[in-house]
């Protein structure tokens, strides 16, 4: 997955459109994303014994990663990603529409 913990995002598709965010937790298994403001839904806890009232929170849930584009840091816009592998060295993520390096 090109998303990664840290980065800042625009929402693409569906009722969070054109919001950004940073990305707070990536779950490559089922490929989403978890994005600070986006996606928000209210959820029930119980009391416990670390939260003792309980009540209703509101919580970011998980948004599918096709539904995120990267805003590149250099132009301010969506980009594309691409890896760029040079031998004997890790690859690099790259901005498609800039060059810039990403990592």
């Amino acid at each position: 997955m090109n998303i990664k913990k840290n980065d800042t995002v625009k929402v693409i598709t569906g009722v969070d459109k054109n919001k950004t965010g940073t990305v707070i937790k990536v779950y490559p298994k089922t490929k989403s994303v978890i994005v600070s403001g986006v996606n928000i839904k209210n959820r029930r806890e119980k009391p416990s014994p670390t939260n003792q009232t309980g009540g209703i929170v509101n919580k970011e849930m998980p948004i599918a990663v096709s539904n995120v584009m990267l805003v590149d840091s250099k132009t301010g816009e969506t980009t594309r990603i691409r890896r760029q592998r040079e031998p004997g060295k890790p690859s690099v993520r790259v901005s498609v529409k800039s060059g810039a390096v990403l990592d």
